[in-house]
């Protein structure tokens, strides 16, 4: 293992002296990047500067020598872990990274299907089992790192150069580069049918509820996920702060509880108030309800965005989530925004062609065709100024909703159960929906994220 750190920091060493020589020590990608509030990078600060990795013929050489030194003329073979909709896209990926460093070694692989909800427990309880490379979201980077599951980027500077602040502030642990960011936008937006619901009116939830009655159709919203459910709670101010010392405990901020539950008991109102109107489910369901006509808006994840706009073509809307009247004042709801990236499982029998894989898999190029194939928005600062995925509908969205979200960081494992218990409570018109009930649901919620 010490041979093996030994020469990342060399091969490290090696590609950002070759980079800067390559590209003459010039500043890498363009423009802006909105961070999420709560990351280490200001919102609207200049890309990185250093120099984007150019994967040209001396690169290869020099990436493909270290490769061929640890395959010590044996053949190596590589498993590899994503998400279902990404498969064709990851084994393509891997199939031009064989055909690209067949010179130096015989690289075969193995691509499954891991969800990313739960890849961090897969990996610690397992790790001879687990995929030498897997994908994961970032608020699992915490739990990988306290276990020692995932092993440090062996190039962090070419990471810092090529990715905005905040995707490298979220793959980053103690100052320490671990992610290889693939993906700026773990998240979810409105999508709407322009045909029944105004750019006006998508603005506030009350406008998107009263096209969806006027016209006969649903309004989407899938309230008993963690995930989505802490918009209620974001919403009136609470904020994630953070572990106590004991590293696992949740933190927040200095919070208002009757902010808080003011904003919680108007989220509950609004979807109880539409009636028929409104239905809390998942994602997926917003893309079905577009495809037989049976609604209007929804609340939609990054991930279904391709299919959403594959359904509705030129009468897809997108736009950053809307306001809601809390004590009769126009409140911006606020999100979790977070990151996915590729990491190298620290009991790899192929550390630098583990790393050099997931290297390769999140360059420009690739973020590029993702963002193409699976409509996944890169975190890649050249990527995001590329005019193919500029011109996608919700692209851009998804990046403006980073200003008025919560990060997807270090967040305790028991955050998401209650919340969804929270989502649930709210959204059943049988329930006592009051000031005093809905506040001790909210105090219960927070209790349980804490595990007191």
């Amino acid at each position: 293992m010490k041979i093996t750190k030994i020469l990342a920091l060399v091969l490290a060493a090696v590609i950002i002296i070759y980079c800067f020589a390559a590209c003459g020590g010039s500043t890498g990608g363009t423009g802006t990047t909105n961070a999420p509030a709560g990351s280490d990078a200001p919102a609207g600060t200049d890309a990185p500067v250093g120099a984007a990795t150019v994967w040209d013929d001396a690169l290869i050489a020099a990436l493909g020598e270290a490769i061929k030194a640890e395959a010590d003329g044996k053949e190596i073979t590589l498993k590899v872990w994503g998400p279902e909709k990404a498969q064709d896209e990851f084994k393509a990926e891997l199939d031009a990274f064989a055909e690209l460093f067949k010179d130096y070694a015989t690289i075969k692989y193995e691509v499954a299907i891991q969800g990313e909800g739960d890849v961090a427990g897969m990996v610690i309880n397992d790790p001879d089992a687990a995929a030498d490379v897997f994908s994961f979201p970032s608020d699992q980077l915490n739990k990988l790192t306290n276990a020692k599951a995932i092993e440090a980027a062996y190039y962090p500077e070419q990471i810092k150069a090529d990715n905005t602040p905040a995707s490298v502030a979220a793959a980053s642990d103690d100052g320490v580069v671990y992610g290889y960011p693939e993906t700026g936008d773990n998240s979810y937006v409105i999508c709407y049918d322009k045909r029944l619901v105004s750019d006006e009116q998508v603005k506030t939830l009350e406008g998107i509820l009263e096209a969806c009655k006027a016209s006969g159709k649903k309004f989407i919203m899938d309230c008993g996920d963690g995930f989505i459910a802490c918009t209620f709670l974001f919403t009136g101010g609470l904020v994630l702060d953070g572990f106590e010392e004991d590293g696992m405990t949740q933190k927040f901020n200095d919070y208002d509880i009757n902010q808080v539950t003011a904003a919680v008991k108007a989220f509950s109102d609004a979807f109880v108030g539409a009636g028929k109107n409104f239905e809390s489910n998942n994602s997926s369901q917003v893309v079905d309800g577009f495809k037989n006509g049976t609604t209007a808006a929804g609340v939609l994840g990054s991930w279904d965005a391709a299919a959403a706009t594959a359904v509705l073509g030129e009468n897809v809307g997108y736009a950053i989530l809307p306001t809601i009247k809390v004590n009769g004042t126009d409140t911006q709801m606020i999100n979790m925004f977070g990151y996915k990236y590729l990491g190298v499982n620290n009991q790899t029998k192929y550390h630098t062609t583990a790393q050099t894989l997931a290297f390769y898999m999140t360059n420009e190029d690739n973020q590029v065709r993702r963002a193409s194939n699976l409509g996944w928005t890169p975190a890649n600062v050249n990527a995001q100024n590329n005019d193919a995925v500029k011109s996608a509908p919700h692209m851009s969205v998804f990046l403006a909703q980073s200003e008025y979200s919560v990060a997807q960081t270090a967040i305790a494992g028991t955050f998401w159960d209650p919340l969804a218990a929270l989502g649930k409570y709210i959204t059943e018109a049988n329930n006592d929906r009051s000031t005093e009930a809905i506040q001790k649901e909210v105090e219960a919620c927070l209790a349980g994220i804490r595990d007191e």
